[in-house]
């Protein structure tokens, strides 16, 4: 009985992904109790870093909030001041208008 040389790269395929999922499967086997103490030392780890950030981040919100009323209440401003008429609107004259 001949087989197929399509059928046979087929079978040649699944022979193949089955050996790299067995491998991949020994290898999360292996380390996955690793992973909690490994994520555990990295948060400690980082921690202290995180410190002088939150710090900063503390200093600097007031000023930041400060700076963003000031922002919208000239914002505001402006805006009223874009609404209210002009007190001596310009009158174009003929000759402006029609060229």
């Amino acid at each position: 009985m001949q087989i197929d040389p399509a059928t046979r790269s087929k079978v040649e395929v699944v022979d193949e992904v089955s050996k790299w999922g067995v491998g991949l499967g020994i290898l999360i086997v292996a380390l996955a109790p690793l992973s909690i103490p490994i994520l555990v030392l990295t948060a400690a780890f980082l921690v202290p870093l995180l410190i002088p950030v939150l710090a900063i981040g503390l200093l600097a919100a007031p000023v930041l909030l400060v700076r963003a009323v000031v922002r919208r209440s000239r914002g505001r401003r402006r805006e009223s001041a874009r609404k209210q008429p002009h007190p001596h609107p310009q009158v174009r004259s003929a000759a402006t208008t029609s060229s």
